[in-house]
């Protein structure tokens, strides 16, 4: 198996097992950007997702009109590693998101990971990782973790924050062994949770021309266009 399909896999698998809040319906509405050179620009939170984030480009933004299933936007790299970010909300009525519930809804998503083999035959087991000298962005919480499965073992990070009522998850995998990956991954983090910080002047909502996010503002030229394996919806 090549490195690129061996990353397109392990995203896939990950897809399947960690995804608690990216399950959608059948009635959701699907929205594929290819090569989605423009940026996405999220109507809730006035997030702007950049086409480029550090090595990794947009390909898809999937949106569903229940608000706890919410929108998906994905970015891939030219190995074949997803870094995919949940936008979603905890009641279906859309209503924001405490600090109390984020801080609750952290937890119960860690032990949730933690206990996959439980739930999944797949899945041998599931260790935490620790990043020694790690600084944990301020705005959110990361955690890190070994997954052992079948037919293969994988790295994992998982990354959640509170914006604008709303929770904002990133969840991107690699293989164990891949050093590379593994600090694109963490520059992709890094680049999200600067675009969390809020500014002054985007304390009262303002319109989505007024927040350009630093990684749209430090967006490189586009890559060559990779080709990207079809994903079902649902996946």
């Amino acid at each position: 198996m090549t490195r690129s399909r061996r990353n397109i896999f392990l995203a896939c698998l990950t897809a399947a097992v960690l995804s608690l809040a990216g399950v959608f319906s059948a009635f959701a509405q699907d929205i594929f950007l290819r090569p989605a050179l423009e940026d996405f620009i999220d109507k809730d939170t006035k997030l702007v997702f950049p086409a480029i984030i550090e090595t990794f480009q947009k390909v898809r933004v999937r949106k569903n009109e229940n608000p706890v299933f919410g929108t998906v936007v994905r970015y891939e790299n030219e190995a074949g590693t997803c870094a995919d970010v949940y936008i979603y909300s905890l009641d279906t009525g859309a209503k924001e998101v405490r600090m109390e519930d984020f801080e609750k809804h952290f937890q119960e998503t860690d032990q949730g990971i933690l206990k996959l083999s439980e739930q999944n035959t797949k899945i041998k087991s599931v260790t935490r990782l620790e990043k020694s000298g790690r600084k944990v962005p301020e705005n959110g919480h990361e955690a890190f973790y070994h997954i052992e499965s079948t037919p293969t073992a994988m790295d994992s990070i998982l990354y959640l924050a509170l914006y604008r009522g709303k929770l904002v998850k990133l969840r991107v995998s690699f293989a164990p062994d891949d050093a590379e990956e593994s600090a694109h991954a963490d520059s992709f983090l890094e680049a999200l949770a600067a675009m969390l910080v809020e500014k002054p002047q985007e304390a009262g909502h303002d319109s989505a021309s007024e927040t350009a996010s630093p990684a749209a503002a430090a967006a490189k030229e586009p890559p060559k266009a990779v080709p990207v394996a079809s994903t079902p919806a649902g996946a």
